[in-house]
């Protein structure tokens, strides 16, 4: 088997090197990682300037772009198309809910199921602990098991792991709604110039039923499958009827 792996966070991310220790277990690995860490750079592509492909090592390589081109440049360019699976993470933070339409991570996966190979994009919830290791070796197992279904063209999986020894299990999830109480904040630089920043005060979520967030409250591992045909077909067969 030959994999894809791939992230955000770069060639340093905490979550890199556990998961690429235990996806060999699986077969032959190559890692395409951004060249600078690109966490929440969504599904954007490189357009305007070339990109430096890097190598790091032995089939490792860093790419002056985003977590999609990683993805598209590492099928494309360096595998020539033989892939049989795409990896990303492990990511050091959570992915849910709209997380997974600004994360890089999500992003990475995404662009593997475009290109129509089973891809998985992995999440550490983290509590503190970074038990990255314990991630990777739930991470292989749950893809291990998913890889064995017929899984529809274009469909891939995010999954999301607490940061816990003590985790009750795993399950199938829907997407769940954040709250993420942003604000902009206004500062002045020493030149006078105002600049501002997009944060935070607290990222939370709603207690849906079945969804990724209540998942994580209660110390299970989500595995959410989610497609790239973003159309509501529900409300496209209302508007069908109007005249």
């Amino acid at each position: 088997m030959r994999i894809l792996i791939s992230n955000d966070d770069g060639l340093y991310g905490a979550g890199l090197k556990p998961l690429i220790s235990v996806m060999k277990k699986m077969g032959d690995v190559v890692v395409v990682v951004p060249d600078l860490n690109k966490s929440a750079s969504s599904h954007s592509i490189t357009v305007n300037r070339p990109m430096q492909l890097m190598p790091k090592g032995k089939n490792v390589y860093t790419l002056s772009g985003t977590p999609s081109d990683c993805v598209r440049f590492g099928i494309m360019w360096v595998m020539k198309g033989n892939v049989d699976l795409v990896v990303s993470g492990i990511n050091d933070g959570p992915n849910m809910g709209e997380d997974c339409i600004y994360s890089g991570t999500v992003a990475a996966a995404r662009e593997g199921a475009i290109l129509g190979f089973p891809s998985f994009a992995i999440s550490l919830v983290y509590d503190g602990k970074n038990r990255f290791k314990y991630a990777a070796e739930y991470a292989y197992k749950i893809i291990k098991k998913m890889f064995k279904y017929k899984v529809p063209k274009h469909t891939f999986f995010n999954i999301n792991i607490p940061d816990y020894k003590s985790i009750k299990g795993v399950i199938l999830t829907k997407m769940g709604k954040r709250i993420y109480n942003d604000y902009i904040d206004e500062k002045i630089d020493k030149k006078g110039r105002k600049y501002y920043r997009i944060l935070s005060k607290q990222v939370s979520g709603y207690p849906i039923k079945n969804t990724d967030i209540i998942a994580m409250d209660n110390k299970y591992i989500s595995v959410t499958p989610l497609k790239i045909d973003q159309t509501d077909h529900a409300y496209l067969k209302k508007l069908k009827k109007f005249k």
